[in-house]
């Protein structure tokens, strides 16, 4: 006579283990990196460093001020001539990106989000009015690209991005801000 127990049992644990190692293979997002090729964000990211992208990050949140993240740029973002998707105001960041994402992946810290105002004086941007504290950014320097002080709203679902290096990057300020279904993911600095 077999004891049902010892045929039992065995084929239960072999069962969940099997039903683990699926649901692993299910639910295994691989790694993805990124090799920062730009000085626009230093002195954060090192030229030639692999970063890690979290590209899970914003399934269940929104991205937030302050987060480094990776995106596909808009069509025209290129440094030689960036383009604005609509006629620049006087004094004023690029309010609009052209409607089409470009194939470039750009790596930049978020300043600004939906509803918000951003002008930018000194390299530091000033959100609804406000100067803020921008710890990490290297000085602007005497670059075109130092002061707009014209206020500009940030339409709803799309992101204002800037390099940490703000008189040596190609961003939002020429470029306009980025749709949020454009960005791809967080990008992990280590402390």
């Amino acid at each position: 006579m077999i004891d049902n127990r010892r045929v039992f049992i065995p084929l239960v644990a072999a069962i969940v283990v099997l039903g683990v190692i699926l649901v692993g293979e299910v639910n295994h997002v691989p790694a993805q990196t990124l090799r920062v090729t730009s000085s626009s964000m230093r002195p954060t990211l090192a030229v030639g460093h692999v970063y890690p992208l979290d590209t899970t990050a914003f399934r269940s949140a929104s991205p937030r001020i302050g987060e480094i993240v990776a995106f596909h740029a808009p069509e025209g973002a290129m440094p030689d001539t960036p383009v604005c998707g609509v006629p620049r105001p006087a004094g004023a960041v690029c309010p609009q990106p052209t409607p089409t994402r470009s194939d470039e992946i750009f790596v930049k810290r978020i300043v600004a989000g939906p509803g918000d105002t951003v002008a930018v004086l000194g390299g530091v941007v000033v959100r609804n009015g406000v100067a803020q504290h921008e710890s990490y950014i290297a000085a602007c320097g005497a670059s075109q690209e130092c002061n707009f002080p014209t206020p500009v709203q940030i339409p709803r679902g799309e992101w204002f991005v800037m390099g940490d290096d703000r008189g040596a990057s190609n961003d939002s300020r020429n470029w306009g801000p980025v749709p949020t279904a454009w960005i791809m993911g967080r990008v992990r600095v280590s402390p």
